[in-house]
């Protein structure tokens, strides 16, 4: 597989969130990422568990792009020593670029960009505009209540399911199991 049929996705925080698990967490899904030979495409920052995700991968010789909003880069989070660093209009290009440029997706512990660009995804995935394995890495429980809340949708009749739309995992290892796994 070339390089860039051997991109994925990560959704992660520009913050880094209130327990160290996630920056650890971040980290090790970018060292695990590199040395299984996947480049890493991510939101760009150097800063929260973005930043971790990267410093992981390239401490290991991995491939990192960075994709970020110009209005983003200016306000000095760009995180300069990526392999490579796209620059972008918006929030809304920056998403279809991410999800293009890769053949996985794995979202870690964030906020409500992070939602979004998971929810957007597996959304995405529901219609058949991509056939991107989604893995969701619960760390520590953090995605507990959104899964409860798929699930409700799915009992209620909101959210029909004829085939496994998302993975779930408890640790960077297993998710690029399941990424390889699902790629077979």
């Amino acid at each position: 597989m070339s390089e860039l049929l051997r991109s994925v996705c990560v959704y992660c925080a520009s913050s880094a969130g209130v327990d160290p698990e996630h920056l650890r967490v971040a980290r090790c899904l970018g060292e695990r990422l590199a040395q299984r030979g996947f480049a890493v495409v991510y939101g760009g920052s150097r800063m929260g568990t973005m930043g971790a995700l990267a410093a992981g991968a390239l401490s290991c010789g991995g491939r990192v792009v960075g994709i970020l909003p110009d209005f983003l880069r200016r306000l000095e989070i760009a995180h300069e020593s990526l392999s490579e660093l796209r620059v972008v209009d918006n929030m809304r290009t920056r998403k279809h670029a991410m999800l293009a440029s890769s053949i996985a997706v794995v979202a870690l512990p964030g906020g409500t960009g992070t939602f979004e660009e998971l929810l957007e995804a597996i959304t995405l995935r529901k219609l058949g505009l991509h056939r991107h394995p989604i893995v969701i890495v619960n760390t520590k429980g953090f995605y507990t209540p959104l899964l409860a809340l798929l699930e409700t949708a799915v009992g209620e009749g909101f959210l029909s399911i004829k085939e496994p739309l998302w993975m779930v995992v408890e640790t960077p290892e297993a998710a690029v199991d399941a990424i390889e796994e699902a790629l077979l």
